[in-house]
């Protein structure tokens, strides 16, 4: 279920495929594919189709989204991402995190409902 907060409209650095998180970038007014769990998170993405690099973004901040998963993830997981952009259980204290899991995923390319929370 989505619930959507905040919604911003960027420039896309890279490709950025639909329910993925997404990071700053080093242009102005562009982000990217978060693939790293030390990204600076900050949101994700809102559009229903990827996005090619150059295009117009929207990213939710906050609020509830839907979110691929990376993996299995159980219900109320803090979340970070992997190296494709989805959502997996943040196992470190010193990830990044973008939010909590409020529905569980069963495999990779599951789509979860997330609460949108960056730490």
């Amino acid at each position: 279920m989505k619930n959507p907060g905040l919604i911003k409209n960027f420039i896309a650095a890279t490709a950025i495929p639909p329910h993925r998180v997404v990071a700053l970038a080093a242009g102005e007014n562009e982000v990217e594919l978060a693939t790293d769990v030390t990204d600076p998170f900050i949101g994700t993405s809102a559009e229903p189709a990827t996005v090619a690099t150059g295009g117009r973004i929207d990213v939710t901040f906050n609020g509830i989204e839907e979110v691929e998963a990376g993996g299995a993830v159980s219900k109320g997981a803090r979340l970070t991402v992997d190296a494709q952009g989805r959502v997996v259980t943040s196992s470190e204290a010193t990830n990044s995190v973008i939010g909590r899991a409020l529905t569980a995923a069963n495999a990779a390319g599951d789509i979860i409902s997330v609460e949108i929370d960056k730490d």
